[in-house]
């Protein structure tokens, strides 16, 4: 696999979205957005989104973003349709405006309907937690392609959740998962890579595992739900979130046909000093963490991380190291560059 250090890969990046049709800022805040999701370890929502983006963009079906068309409206709370935005661009717009709404009233939230992909949730709740509120996000996104506990044919999306505060110590505490077993995207990158799926993952018809990636990405089998065979829990926070994110957000919930396409999210952001001191707020995080670090490791693993803390090391490395990429994936990319009039830099 090619390596390529993330400063080259962010200025072939802009030159691809530009190219493609997207503003200058905005072929920024997408490929920052691609690029750290590969430093921090997540590749099924980094730069493998790149020849998708691109032609989608090309074509027409993913618009540069405009002015937001604001549906309605409260002094803590908007919904706005994306109008086949760019989806990156408009979900930081929307964490932004909900942190602006939180530092007036306490409670900020924003719900879209109508744009395209949003790439990794755990980009926005961080940036609320770096101005002193908690943030979360909801989508009831991704391809219906999670079946129900109990069930084996596709009928939820991934329906993942993200949620971060700040730490006094570190970088800030960030959750993100899906409600399936993982991504879409994570089988894509197997897929790419020409290896199995781990155990537990997928299921055909008649609910035998699958561990072959090829079926899931040709719509004909199902992932299960948070848990695998056990996925009752995951299967209870996939329904409740496509209730608050679709519906919310005028998305609609999942169906055969929801009733503006689904993919709904809502950025939510609380302003903590409404509720307690900040500085005092941090140290109470910073005391869970080492409380929980403090516990003695099960054998063969050498560290506890919190939640985010992974990512942040993998960041680190990476950032030194460079992004190794699947020979697949560089290809594909190239030849989205090329239909786009852009040279591919040496690696």
């Amino acid at each position: 696999m090619p390596t390529i250090q993330h400063s080259a890969m962010r200025s072939y990046g802009y030159a691809l979205f530009e190219a493609a049709g997207l503003p200058a800022d905005q072929s920024r805040i997408v490929t920052d957005h691609l690029g750290d999701a590969n430093l921090t370890g997540h590749d099924s929502h980094g730069i493998i989104r790149i020849p998708g983006y691109i032609r989608s963009i090309a074509a027409g079906s993913i618009k540069p973003v405009g002015n937001l068309k604001i549906v309605r409206e409260t002094p803590a709370s908007v919904v706005i349709d994306g109008e086949g935005g760019q989806g990156i661009v408009i979900c930081t717009r929307a964490m932004e405006m909900a942190v602006e709404r939180a530092k007036q009233t306490t409670f900020g939230a924003v719900a879209v309907h109508q744009c395209s992909h949003i790439g990794r949730l755990g980009a926005y709740p961080p940036m609320a937690a770096e101005q002193d509120c908690i943030g979360i996000l909801l989508l009831n996104g991704g391809g219906r392609f999670a079946a129900p506990f109990g069930g084996t044919s596709r009928r939820l999306p991934p329906n993942p959740v993200s949620m971060a505060v700040p730490s006094q110590n570190g970088p800030v505490m960030m959750l993100d998962i899906t409600t399936s077993m993982a991504a879409g995207g994570k089988v894509e990158v197997y897929a790419a890579r020409g290896q199995q799926v781990p155990p537990g993952w997928l299921i055909d018809a008649e609910g035998n595992e699958v561990r072959d990636p090829n079926p899931f990405q040709a719509g004909e089998i199902a992932m299960l739900p948070l848990g695998g065979a056990a996925g009752h829990k995951g299967y209870g926070l996939a329904m409740m979130i496509d209730a608050i994110a679709g519906g919310l957000s005028w998305a609609g919930c999942s169906n055969d046909k929801p009733t503006r396409g689904g993919s709904g999210f809502i950025a939510l952001a609380i302003k903590i000093s409404s509720f307690i001191d900040i500085d005092e707020y941090k140290k109470e995080v910073q005391i869970l963490i080492d409380w929980v670090k403090s516990s003695r490791t099960a054998p063969g693993v050498k560290k506890i991380y919190y939640p985010g803390e992974i990512e942040e090391e993998l960041r680190a490395a990476r950032s030194a190291n460079g992004i190794a990429v699947e020979e697949t994936t560089w290809g594909r990319i190239a030849e989205a560059a090329a239909e786009v009039g852009v040279a591919v830099p040496a690696v």
